[in-house]
């Protein structure tokens, strides 16, 4: 990768760093907040009407912001004929939600959901108008905009979420606050978007950019469906109570992933589709991109299995106690989810999405019986093992499609990981002998989580410094890609001897 696009791409994830981080931080603290003002049941009816508005979600621009980010050339008629496709497909995908919930309060056993979605389906009007825009920043990659359109989405959803759990709303503090986010992204997008719809709509010019999204949505529908049909076979098995604790354990374990793994494939998208002609440079950036992302989500997710039963303890309260299978489960399976979602959008990014369509395809089928298996069997840890048997080996044909593509070796693929997951490995090992320690001295939970986090970010620290040395010159070369001087590196424990004697040229 050249050194301007090198750049570029470090800034494009530093923006979304800062903003995804100070968005998480929000979204996580009116989370355990609202934890304690709602009940597991609240949760669980949420997860059911965000089920089908997720699912019917991918419909609404049927994949044109993907195909706008892909395509290197496009008219302005191409473009106003996509937005028009796009509003209008979300009225009728309105209209569809309203009519289809009152089947679906009748299958999950709950009135209550056809309200709750019918309102939520406004959001998909709303988002229509901001889709195309949106789209238009992240092919410039203008990431600092959109950073900060999705932080003042997220705080105007927390304000209101709280607020009307305060005044006793219940599910509906839930419900208000996701179509208040989808309003204000939508507005925000389209205000900062240099595109406007103007001159002429070209709807036969944007077909084939229709076809191309549609094979994307197909793609993320059938992730969405193995994505989750775990939510929806436990809470039609086992009912909203299991699955409010499903669903809040999920929310948890998924963290690291959706913030690190999320702000980079969002660089990503436009990245490897500039590259898309030269394969073997995009071998290399996505190795380098795969190590960056472990680097992060590796240490967070071992971390959070050795303290997870004090960390629910204390960030839930003792309600979520049988939070703490399914977690442990999910932070297992994360350590491959946080990192393959950049090999699915190398897929999407060469314009291959038949092949993605295929993979999605199988594990939709495959995941979906192994959770409803999971489930009859053994229910919440039944439903949580399926993820830690079965999703492992599909991601292997993943892994396989992409290298065959683009030259990319699976040894390779694999060496770049393992002294990252070696490192975190021995950083939950620490934290355990730490834990044990702390317990037998008989110190309060709170204070025992406080050290466990300390001990484990040292430990961590050390292996980076003293045995990883490849990666500080990463974080070196990251650094300097920033801005900042070079000479400020002339000093520990960046000038200590590396592996390779050599800075990382990405």
């Amino acid at each position: 990768m050249q050194n301007d696009l090198r750049s570029k791409t470090v800034r494009a994830i530093s923006h979304l760093g800062i903003g995804g981080a100070l968005g998480k931080l929000i979204s996580l603290g009116t989370t355990l907040l609202l934890a304690r003002l709602l009940s597991p049941a609240d949760y669980g009816l949420m997860e059911i009407a965000m089920m089908f508005i997720g699912f019917v979600g991918f419909f609404n621009e049927i994949g044109m912001g993907a195909a706008i980010v892909q395509k290197t050339d496009l008219t302005s008629s191409e473009v106003n004929g996509c937005f028009a496709i796009a509003v209008a497909s979300s009225v009728v995908l309105f209209l569809g939600a309203v009519l289809a919930s009152y089947f679906i309060a009748i299958f999950f056993g709950h009135p209550q959901l056809q309200a709750m979605i019918s309102t939520l389906a406004l959001g998909f009007v709303i988002g229509a108008f901001g889709a195309i825009p949106e789209a238009f920043l992240r092919k410039e990659m203008q990431f600092k905009a959109i950073a900060g359109i999705t932080i003042l989405a997220i705080f105007i959803q927390s304000v209101a979420s709280i607020a009307l759990a305060v005044a006793g709303y219940g599910v509906w503090s839930l419900v208000w606050g996701s179509l208040l986010s989808a309003a204000v992204s939508g507005i925000g997008f389209f205000v900062l978007s240099p595109w406007r719809p103007r001159g002429r709509y070209g709807i036969r010019e944007a077909v084939d950019l229709a076809i191309y999204g549609m094979h994307v949505t197909t793609t993320r529908v059938f992730w969405f469906l193995y994505s989750n049909a775990d939510r929806a076979i436990v809470g039609k098995l086992l009912g909203p109570a299991p699955l409010g604790i499903y669903g809040m354990a999920f929310s948890l374990a998924t963290l690291p992933n959706s913030q690190i793994t999320t702000l980079v494939i969002n660089v990503a998208s436009p990245l490897f589709s500039k590259l898309q002609n030269d394969l073997p440079r995009l071998s290399s950036v996505v190795l380098k991109l795969t190590r960056c992302i472990a680097y992060v989500t590796y240490p967070a997710l071992l971390g959070m299995i050795a303290c997870s039963r004090e960390l629910i303890v204390v960030i839930l309260g003792p309600k979520w106690i049988d939070c703490l299978i399914p977690f442990t489960a999910l932070c297992i399976m994360g350590l491959i989810k946080s990192v393959d979602p950049l090999l699915s959008q190398v897929l999407t990014s060469i314009g291959n999405v038949k092949k993605l369509a295929v993979y999605t395809a199988i594990c939709a089928v495959v995941m979906s019986a192994a959770f409803a298996a999971g489930a009859w069997l053994d229910g919440l840890r039944g439903v949580s093992i399926a993820w830690v048997l079965v999703y492992p080996l599909l991601s292997i044909k993943l892994l396989r499609d992409v290298c065959r593509l683009i030259g990319m070796s699976i040894r390779d693929y694999y060496r770049s990981l393992w002294p990252v997951l070696c490192g975190a490995a021995a950083m939950g090992a620490v934290v355990l002998l730490i834990r044990q320690a702390l317990y037998y001295i008989g110190l309060p939970v709170p204070a025992i989580l406080i050290l466990e986090i300390a001990a484990g970010g040292l430990a961590y620290l050390a292996w980076i410094v003293y045995i990883d040395q490849h990666a500080m010159q990463e974080i070196r070369q990251i650094m300097i890609d920033l801005g900042i001087s070079e000479t400020r590196f002339d000093r520990w424990p960046f000038t200590r001897k590396t592996q390779s004697g050599r800075d990382m040229k990405v």
